[in-house]
């Protein structure tokens, strides 16, 4: 929650990062009608942090922005934390993490240039534009379920980045993996989860603001 009094100076500076690390075999306790609540309300605040700014127009399948967004509700994260346990044999957060949520947002993007070196110099400066305007949308994404009192973790993905994953969940091999967003329900939280708060938060300072003259 912001404890800046409501004010987008005070959300910025009160939201916080939480790892949620639960269990699998006891996972968050989301009823299917709190499960359709948030749903629905977070879809919206995935539609709002959307009008984050972009340069370049992507056009992918005639969309014009360079992000992507894939939602797993909770019911499908207990499953893929079940199946990366006993399936895939992951013995990394990944699994823990999905069972401590309420839901999961993956924020994908689409590179231009070839992940070889092969592509030109502007591709990969465009490239540079799309990643930072996909990087705008999910701190729009991570604000919104602060002010909706939602906890909030962006992780890098870990095995979510992988092309078996992709191809499990139905994403397209060309988008890259920018941000997997595990989202806690505050009416249901995890029995026994283990909690880590972010470890940066201590270290933040003023040292990189310099004022030219």
């Amino acid at each position: 929650m912001s404890d800046g009094g409501g004010d987008l100076a005070g959300l910025i500076r009160g939201r916080r990062t939480e790892k949620v690390l639960g269990d699998v075999d006891h996972p968050a306790p989301v009823s299917s009608r709190l499960a359709e609540e948030r749903r629905s309300q977070i879809l919206d605040a995935i539609r709002t942090a959307g009008w984050a700014p972009f340069h370049y127009a992507r056009d992918v399948d005639g969309i014009a922005e360079p992000w992507r967004v894939h939602y797993l509700s909770h019911e499908l994260c207990h499953r893929l934390a079940v199946e990366l346990r006993d399936d895939f044999k992951v013995m990394s957060k990944e699994p823990r993490l999905l069972a401590g949520c309420g839901a999961m947002v993956l924020v994908t993007w689409l590179p231009e240039a070839d992940m070889d070196g092969a592509a030109n110099q502007a591709a990969k400066a465009r490239d540079e534009e799309h990643l930072a305007a996909a990087s705008a949308m999910v701190q729009n994404l991570l604000l919104l379920l602060t002010e909706m009192g939602l906890g909030s973790y962006w992780s890098s993905g870990g095995i979510l980045r992988e092309p078996s994953m992709f191809k499990r969940l139905g994403i397209p091999e060309r988008e890259k993996l920018l941000a997997a967003v595990f989202v806690e329900f505050p009416e249901a939280r995890a029995p026994g989860a283990e909690r880590k708060p972010g470890g940066q938060r201590p270290r933040r300072g003023e040292g990189w603001l310099r004022e030219l003259s």
